[in-house]
């Protein structure tokens, strides 16, 4: 199974150098922002969980990389679940059955008479 998630990690005592390429060649997250505040860096990717791989496990293995890099370091990161996130709709509610069979067809034609 495979799940998409954006990930933001934030770290210090990390360069941006090593923090992309562990999260982008390592690990194979999509950079989105690489970006820095106030001493802390944070890498923000778009990737893919596998083979039911939990959020927590795979933070324990950015971890583990980013820690073999710099003991010292502090690092943190941040999951998104984008398959299921809350949305909203507004307008006009469509009868997907009527669009489909084509029933809607002849409301649906342009011109000043409709």
């Amino acid at each position: 199974m495979s799940r998409s998630y954006r990930v933001e990690v934030c770290t210090t005592g990390i360069t941006f150098e090593q923090l992309r390429a562990t999260m982008a060649n390592r690990f194979g997250w999509e950079e989105l922002d690489l970006s820095e505040y106030r001493g802390i860096a944070s890498f923000t990717g778009e990737g893919r969980l596998t083979g039911g791989q939990s959020e927590e496990e795979a933070h324990e293995e950015i971890y583990k990389a980013l820690k073999a890099m710099n003991a010292a370091a502090l690092i943190s990161t941040r999951w998104t679940y984008l398959e299921e996130l809350p949305y909203s709709i507004y307008g006009d509610k469509f009868d997907v059955e009527s669009i489909e069979s084509g029933a809607l067809s002849d409301n649906m034609k342009g011109g000043t008479g409709n």
